[in-house]
């Protein structure tokens, strides 16, 4: 039983590392615009290589498309709060 569990724990780890792609795929829109989908699939194939299959970005901005969140920054670590003394001079 302890073999048949561990064969299996181990047989989703190895499905779970080959599925992985790292970097998740960017979405994207066109900001200001009504868009179909059929219209975002057929940029997207236009711009996509046939041969390595790799995206090319400036292809689908020149298109008018962005990347959603491609507009925000790097996130900010928030400051620390600051606390004042509880002796007070009064």
């Amino acid at each position: 039983m302890n073999l048949l569990f561990a064969f299996l724990a181990a047989c989703a780890l190895v499905l779970t590392a080959c599925g992985y792609t790292g970097l998740p795929e960017k979405q994207w829109y066109k900001p200001n615009t009504d868009y179909t989908a059929a219209e975002f699939e057929r940029d997207r194939a236009d711009c996509t290589d046939k041969k390595t299959k790799v995206l090319a970005e400036d292809c689908m901005q020149q298109r008018g498309w962005a990347a959603l969140g491609a507009d925000i920054g790097p996130a900010v670590k928030a400051p620390e709060p600051t606390y004042k003394s509880s002796k007070t001079r009064y």
